[in-house]
């Protein structure tokens, strides 16, 4: 018998450190609108019509209409005033090819970008964006912390949205470069 608890100790060490770990990671709530017990969940992705979920290996979908708010756990940096790093202003779009490539080694997928540059919402805002990436993940996510300690680390300038801003920003994404000025008297 102690041979095979001899044996079985390495194992059991590597199934409990694992087991620590998976505790130790931070969790997203979905609240449901239905007052239905709130799911927690791994990882959470937003589609158009609706919400991505993932708890262990299993990836569910919720429709948009069930889902009351989702919840990020905030880190600690997230209780003090938000201050946006400006940087060093030596960003140029020309340099986005860098944290393209750390996402996609950190993450193994691309950056989530959903404006590269100018965009026309931009243009109709009168914001001039030809030098900046808006990046549509929450800054709260897993994803956005890492890619702002990525920013941070780099001296990159970025701005984070944590939910929409009228006429600034349309919901919660990184914005990375220096601020948008205006270009007309909107």
């Amino acid at each position: 018998m102690l041979a095979v608890c001899k044996k079985l100790a390495p194992s059991l060490f590597i199934v409990l450190c694992a087991f620590v770990c998976t505790q130790a990671q931070e969790k997203i709530t979905i609240v449901l609108k239905n007052d239905a017990r709130p799911l927690v969940v791994d990882e959470v992705s937003e589609a158009t019509d609706g919400f991505w979920y993932k708890r262990g290996n299993v990836t569910t979908f919720l429709d948009r209409e069930r889902v009351a708010r989702v919840e990020y756990p905030k880190p600690p940096e997230a209780e003090k005033p938000a201050e946006p790093l400006q940087g060093n202003g030596k960003w140029r779009l020309a340099d986005a090819q860098k944290i393209q490539d750390f996402f996609v080694a950190r993450f193994k997928k691309p950056l989530p970008t959903t404006a590269f540059g100018q965009s026309d919402l931009h243009t109709r805002w009168g914001l001039d964006h030809r030098n900046g990436i808006d990046v549509g993940i929450h800054p709260d996510s897993t994803e956005g912390r890492a890619l702002i300690e990525f920013l941070r680390s780099e001296s990159i300038p970025f701005l984070a949205f944590r939910g929409p801003v009228p006429g600034v920003a349309t919901g919660p994404h990184i914005h990375i470069g220096n601020r948008s000025p205006r270009v007309s008297g909107r």
